[in-house]
């Protein structure tokens, strides 16, 4: 298997398991946010009441302090859930370190790193907690652990991850 193949087969693996953890985020997202919706209704609502009552000026800006304070609840949840998502992608991909061909793609890594830096590279062999292969020649490294490779695949996503909010 080329080195090319094995990146392409990793980067299949974590983007299903993006995809999976992508899918759960969703509908967690959709909840957080159907909820903090739901308590900015119940909040503008309140706030429509008392600011009827102390004149329309007062009530104006009541509500725009409510939205103000709806939409950070609206940011918090999203970015919970994209937090979530890079979590759980991240643990897929250091759940590989299990897996009987894990040697295996820590040599592709290895030959990767070795490629991309020189043959007197310093290499750094499944770093605890991340998994993969870092590696070091002089001022220039690389980073093929299994965290840093999972986080790229959700950055990948791109826009895609905005589905999460709608």
């Amino acid at each position: 298997m080329t080195l090319e193949a094995a990146r392409d087969a990793l980067l299949g693996d974590a983007r299903a398991a993006a995809q999976r953890r992508l899918e759960e985020a969703e509908t967690q997202a959709r909840a957080h946010v159907e909820d903090a919706r739901r308590q900015a209704e119940e909040t503008i609502a309140r706030a429509r009441a008392h600011g009827e009552a102390e004149g329309r000026i007062e009530a104006a800006h009541e509500e725009a302090r409510e939205r103000a304070f709806a939409r950070m609840d609206v940011l918090v949840a999203q970015r919970e859930a994209y937090d979530e998502l890079g979590r759980r992608a991240r643990e897929a991909a250091l759940a590989l370190r299990g897996e009987p061909g894990y040697a295996d793609l820590l040599e592709r890594l290895a030959a990767a790193a070795r490629r991309d830096l020189g043959e007197g590279a310093e290499l750094e062999i499944d770093p605890p907690g991340a998994g993969g292969v870092r590696a070091r020649a002089g001022s220039r490294q690389v980073d093929y652990t299994l965290a840093a490779l999972a986080d790229r695949c959700v950055a990948q996503l791109g826009g895609g991850v905005a589905r999460l909010w709608t």
